[in-house]
């Protein structure tokens, strides 16, 4: 399973008639939905492309994993 990103591209916060329906389908799981435009799910990338067909009015793309840079502190020089 992967993980994808769906942004809803209307107008106003996510429809809940169409958040339901990604949560029925039986392959997909959603990881996180506490974004008011957006939804976290795990499915495999042919349930995805079925998703991007029921919902047009959704954009789906794959969760890209960043590394952020390692933060050590410098002291500060005196002068």
């Amino acid at each position: 399973m992967e993980r994808f990103i769906l942004r809803f591209q209307g107008p106003g916060s996510k429809p809940r008639h169409d958040v339901e329906q990604i949560r029925l389908l039986p392959e997909t799981r959603v990881v996180d939905d506490s974004s008011s435009r957006m939804l976290l799910v795990e499915s495999s990338e042919e349930d995805a492309e079925k998703l991007s067909v029921l919902l047009p009015d959704w954009s789906i793309s794959p969760e890209q994993k960043i590394a952020l840079p390692h933060r050590r502190s410098v002291p500060s020089r005196s002068r």
